[in-house]
């Protein structure tokens, strides 16, 4: 792969993670290389795992670590992904390697590593499972046979610091605002919902023009207050 694009495609990476991060209570990491091109992944939530003790009893974890290496035919090539903290998952080797495959991602350069990032974490709560693709048998005969642990585990998503119905969330800048590098990523949002008060118009608007044929009446009106 011509290391121009490779190069710019890891940049771009970068970013994405980062504007995961922002928007997750759940999602950090640590980068490698520059531009990076392995990371640590950590996931802070409820999971299942196997006992280090004699007993070998399936626990709740907290604390889910995966390794992800861009090898050098990246982004043509799918991630390396090796889980390095205890998990019991059919679609998880007991090695801890794991492919992207088998956790329902065909792979193409089109696919971007905070997609990669959420299969993981539906992953790491049991949201996400294939028999048809098992790779830890021990971990698919307890899951078909046990009825006590209700899945999954963890209920929320990894964007969990994002208002429902993102397609109305609108970042910007309050007037005398720090610049976005000095203030918390999860402020100056806003957003518009079904229930939000329909505030006054302002008394210096302009005129009113006629609603176009088959057209609306409704006005968004962002002023200083």
């Amino acid at each position: 792969m011509n290391a121009a694009p490779r190069e710019s495609r890891l940049r771009s990476d970068l970013q994405t993670l980062e504007m995961l991060q922002q928007s997750s209570s759940i999602f950090s990491f640590e980068a490698f290389g520059d531009p990076p091109d392995r990371y640590t992944l950590s996931l802070r939530g409820k999971g299942i795992a196997r006992s280090t003790a004699s007993s070998g009893a399936v626990e709740f974890i907290d604390l889910h670590q995966i390794d992800m290496r861009l090898p050098f035919g990246y982004p043509a090539q799918a991630p390396d992904l090796r889980w390095v903290t205890p998990i019991l998952h059919p679609n998880v080797s007991f090695s801890g390697f794991i492919h992207v495959r088998d956790l329902g991602l065909p792979w193409d350069d089109s696919v971007t590593l905070d997609v990669v990032c959420e299969r993981l974490w539906d992953t790491a709560r049991m949201a996400y499972v294939n028999l048809d693709r098992t790779t830890n048998f021990a971990a698919r005969n307890w899951l078909e046979s046990q009825h006590l642990i209700t899945l999954p585990t963890d209920a929320r998503p990894l964007r969990d610091l994002v208002p429902p119905g993102g397609k109305n969330v609108v970042r910007y800048q309050r007037r005398g605002a720090p610049p976005p590098a000095h203030r918390d990523a999860t402020t100056d949002v806003f957003f518009i919902g079904d229930d939000t008060p329909i505030p006054p118009l302002p008394a210096h608007r302009a005129p009113r023009r006629p609603s176009r044929p088959g057209g609306d009446d409704d006005i968004l009106y962002i002023g200083d207050d």
